[in-house]
């Protein structure tokens, strides 16, 4: 059966791979926050020790990797998939993101970073089928910078507001 030009088993994969992923965003955020390592040797009895199934986070998970798929669809080359697979490695980080921002106020520097190494992985792979892609996609990114400076700048200065948790 197929749906979508997709086979159902790709979306009940996707369902699987969604609670997976959703559980281990649980346990990022648990851990980032608290700059601990995500994955260490003693990572089984540590886990064993505080399993609790998050099903609000494996059902988000879930949704939005059977969208992504109903959305993009699979197609025969990996360079025609690179936008499903950018949207199914960021969803779990952003969504980290958001839950240890609404909790705690802070977006820890290695969530951050990563984010920001996986756009420069994945622009130089698009670079690779096309150039002019490629530097649209770093002058974005250079826009975007820009703005956050802007923002700190108008927010510290001008405004005397605690931005960007740096005063």
């Amino acid at each position: 059966m197929y749906l979508n030009d997709v086979h159902i088993a790709y979306y009940i994969l996707a369902v699987i791979a969604g609670m997976i992923v959703g559980q281990f965003v649980d346990w990022m955020n648990k851990r980032l926050p608290k700059y601990k390592k995500i994955i260490s040797k003693d990572i089984i009895k540590e886990y064993k020790k505080k399993f609790k199934p998050n099903y609000i986070l494996m059902l988000i998970v879930s949704v939005i990797y059977v969208t992504l798929i109903y959305h993009f669809g699979i197609k025969n080359t990996i360079i025609a998939n690179l936008d499903l697979i950018k949207f199914l490695i960021l969803t779990p980080l952003l969504l980290s993101v958001f839950v240890i921002d609404y909790r705690l106020q802070i977006i820890p520097n290695r969530l951050n970073l990563t984010i920001f190494e996986i756009g420069f992985i994945f622009a130089f792979l698009y670079g690779l089928s096309n150039v002019a892609i490629t530097i649209n996609m770093l002058l974005g990114m250079l826009a975007r910078r820009r703005n956050i400076f802007i923002n700190y700048i108008t927010g510290g200065t001008i405004l005397w507001k605690r931005s960007y948790g740096l005063w």
